[in-house]
C-alpha cells in the first residue's frame, strides 16, 4: 500500500470542510482534480473512504480508521519541514539587529566577526541608532533584538534585558585640546567646554545636570555615530565621554586622551555603562538569532575574563 501525503492532506480537507467544492478550493485544486485525488487514495487503501450519497460526504468505517492517521501524517510532515528549515536557518539564514553607538565600537564588531567565522554562509546586518529608534524597531518587530543602554528598557515590562558587563566611563578630548596639557582639571573647567556626545542615558544626564548645577543637561553637539564624534573632537574644543571599549578603540587612531579631574565627585567616580541585549518579552527567537545573541554574550564574558587575567 502506497499512501501519498498530498492525497492524505486532501482527505483531511474533505472531512474538515464537509464539501468537495470547498475542500478543493482550500487546497487550490479544481474540483475534478480533487475528486481524482480522493479516488486514487481509495484505490491505494483498497476500500471506499467516504459515502457520496448525501449532500455531505460521510466517512465509511475504513475512512474513520484512516482519518486520525492522516491527520497525524499531516502534522508530522509540517514538523519535519519546520525542523529542516531550522537547520537551514542555523547555517544559511539572515539576521538583522540594532545597537547603540557605544557597543558598536568594539563589542559588536568582535561578536559579528566570530559569528561570521562560525556561520560563513549566513548573512548578518546591524544598524547603529539611538535608543528611541531602536525601541520602535523592537516593538514593531522590525528587529528581533538590540544591544544598547538599558536605563529605559529595565523599567519597560514589554522588554527583556540580558545584562552585559559594566564598563567605567570617563571624559576625553583630543590631544591638542587645552585640557589635554593639564595634569588635572576641575569640574567647572571641564564643563566650560561644549560636550559632544551620543544620546545621553538618563543616569549620565542626571549626573551632568548635577555637576553643572542645571535643572537639565543637553550636549552642545549630539550625534549617534562614533566616528563622526571623533572628527568633531579633532576639529573643535569640544569634550566627550567614553567607555573603556570606546577609548581603547580610538585612543591611538584619533589621538584621544583622558581628562584627569582633580575634584572628581562620587557621582561620576562610580559612573558605569549599563548595556544589555534587549528583546521583546516572551519572544521566540529563530535558532540563528539565538546563536548570535549567545556569541555576543560570550564575547562580553571573554572580555571580562581577559581583564581579570591582566
Amino acid at each position: 500500500m502506497h499512501l501519498d501525503l498530498r492525497q492524505l492532506r486532501n482527505f483531511v480537507a474533505l472531512i474538515e470542510h464537509s464539501s468537495f467544492i470547498q475542500a478543493a478550493e482550500a487546497v487550490c485544486l479544481s474540483q475534478s482534480a480533487f475528486s481524482r485525488s480522493i479516488q486514487a487514495l481509495e484505490l491505494s487503501v483498497g476500500h471506499p473512504l467516504v459515502e457520496r450519497k448525501g449532500k455531505q460526504p460521510e466517512l465509511t468505517l475504513h475512512g474513520q480508521k484512516l482519518l486520525p492517521y492522516a491527520r497525524y501524517m499531516q502534522e508530522l510532515s509540517v514538523e519535519i519541514t519546520t525542523t529542516l528549515q531550522d537547520v537551514d536557518d542555523t547555517e544559511t539564514g539572515e539576521v538583522s539587529f540594532g545597537c547603540g553607538p557605544a557597543p558598536s565600537a568594539l563589542l559588536i564588531p568582535k561578536a559579528v566577526a566570530e559569528f561570521h567565522r562560525q556561520t560563513p554562509h549566513a548573512t548578518v546586518s546591524f544598524r547603529v541608532d539611538n535608543w528611541f529608534a531602536l525601541r520602535n524597531a523592537l516593538t514593531t518587530n522590525e528587529l528581533p533584538f538590540v544591544v544598547a543602554d538599558t536605563w529605559h528598557a529595565e523599567i519597560d515590562t514589554q522588554l527583556k534585558v540580558q545584562p552585559l558587563s559594566q564598563q567605567r566611563c570617563f571624559f576625553v578630548c583630543h590631544q591638542h585640546h587645552p585640557l589635554a596639557r593639564r595634569e588635572t582639571a576641575t569640574i567647572q573647567e571641564l564643563l566650560s567646554y561644549p560636550l559632544a556626545a551620543p544620546y545621553l542615558p538618563p543616569g549620565i544626564r542626571k549626573v551632568l545636570a548635577t555637576l553643572s548645577k542645571r535643572g537639565d543637561y543637553q550636549p552642545a553637539i549630539q550625534c549617534d555615530h562614533i566616528y563622526a564624534l571623533l572628527g568633531i573632537l579633532k576639529n573643535t574644543d569640544a569634550i566627550s565621554f567614553a567607555s573603556e571599549d570606546g577609548f581603547q578603540l580610538a585612543q591611538h587612531s584619533h589621538n584621544l586622551v583622558k581628562i584627569e579631574l582633580g575634584d572628581l565627585p562620587d557621582e561620576w567616580r562610580f559612573m558605569q555603562t549599563r548595556f544589555g541585549v534587549i528583546s521583546p518579552m516572551n519572544a521566540i527567537q529563530r535558532p540563528l538569532v539565538e546563536r548570535l545573541i549567545e556569541i555576543i554574550m560570550h564575547t562580553d564574558r571573554q572580555r571580562q575574563l581577559n581583564l581579570l587575567a591582566m
